[in-house]
């Protein structure tokens, strides 16, 4: 690309500046910026290459970017690929292509085709699952959850265009407390509990305790022992969790966004033994401790500010154990790369 070249062009000129002229800066880690112009009179192409020597430079970026201008109208390979060159205040320096470079950049866009603008980076062919959105099915898909569904998608779609194998993944928080919580809450809001702090609150609860009444009633003349209550609990939250997943796919589906894997916590973690092979991992590097009743993970021996729990005080594996399976989960599909964009219920 046009783009590239320019950045790559640049980048040999400014270093031969810095060693040849009077400058001190050598970094081979300065990274040259070319922009496509917002304005006609701007150019095709603006580089601040001279705003961001100037702090390194303590110089005026006026002065270094007309010192730029001079090297590069000295330079054969510049006259074949610049019109024109002009400097705007505060310090950019703004190029005009000339005729035989757009005539031979179309040359190559009809040439490759859709294959233009592929970027030759390492990795590629390569697999790399990218994990975006994973809300958890216990109530609709919110706007602030979804949103990182788009950024998922793109950055899958970039992927793939560079020759990356993608998988796309939506992992289903479909085991553990929070469904627990999500059949007790609605079994709640149809009257058969007394109402908890901890249970959820939305409007959509109620709504699907009123929809389903049928599949609940049956609970409300039976006594609420604690074994019964997490058994209830668990099964109407699971049958709830299923009707707002499939809510969920349908509404990514209208959005244009795309999975190709929907990983279950519970069938494809739990019940595949993955939870226990990464505690067994743990157990064996000795990282794992017992206090106040709970099963901890040393993760303060690699930088990070608190342990964590892997097991609650009245037996619930946490979020971090099931995390530490589905990725073990990833590795053993033959991932080496993973990319997680997270929502905000997922932060911390």
């Amino acid at each position: 690309m046009i783009k590239t070249k320019i950045e790559n062009y640049l980048k040999k000129v400014i270093y031969k500046t810095l060693i040849g002229a009077d400058f001190k800066l050598i970094n081979t880690d300065f990274k040259i910026e070319v922009f496509t112009s917002e304005k006609d009179n701007f150019g095709h192409y603006s580089t601040n290459a001279a705003l961001k020597l100037a702090k390194e430079l303590k110089k005026n970026p006026m002065q270094i970017a007309d010192e730029i201008k001079i090297l590069l109208l000295s330079d054969r390979i510049a006259r074949d690929y610049f019109e024109k060159i002009e400097i705007a205040a505060p310090g950019f320096i703004n190029f005009w292509l000339t005729e035989k470079v757009l005539q031979d950049e179309l040359k190559e866009i009809l040439k490759q085709k859709n294959n233009y603008g592929q970027s030759k980076i390492k990795g590629q062919k390569s697999k790399v699952q990218i994990e975006y959105i994973s809300a958890n099915p216990t109530g609709p898909l919110t706007l602030a959850n979804g949103r990182g569904g788009f950024m998922g998608d793109v950055l899958s779609n970039i992927l793939e265009f560079c020759g990356y194998k993608v998988e796309r993944e939506y992992y289903v928080n479909d085991a553990g407390n929070q469904i627990l919580t999500l059949g007790k809450s609605i079994l709640a809001n149809a009257g058969f509990l007394a109402f908890e702090e901890k249970f959820y609150k939305g409007g959509y609860v109620e709504e699907w305790a009123i929809k389903n009444s049928l599949k609940v009633k049956k609970f409300k003349n039976n006594p609420m022992n604690p074994q019964l209550m997490y058994k209830w609990g668990m099964k109407v939250g699971k049958m709830a969790a299923a009707n707002f997943l499939k809510e969920i796919k349908s509404v990514v589906k209208k959005a244009g966004i795309n999975f190709n894997r929907w990983t279950s916590e519970e069938k494809d973690i739990y019940k595949k033994s993955f939870t226990s092979k990464a505690l067994n991992i743990f157990k064996k590097a000795k990282l794992i401790y017992e206090k106040d009743g709970a099963l901890w993970l040393k993760t303060t021996d690699f930088g990070d500010e608190k342990d964590r729990v892997l097991i609650t005080r009245d037996g619930f594996p946490t979020y971090f154990l099931a995390d530490s399976g589905h990725y073990l989960e990833t590795k053993k599909r033959g991932f080496n790369k993973k990319i997680i964009i997270l929502g905000p219920d997922h932060h911390g």
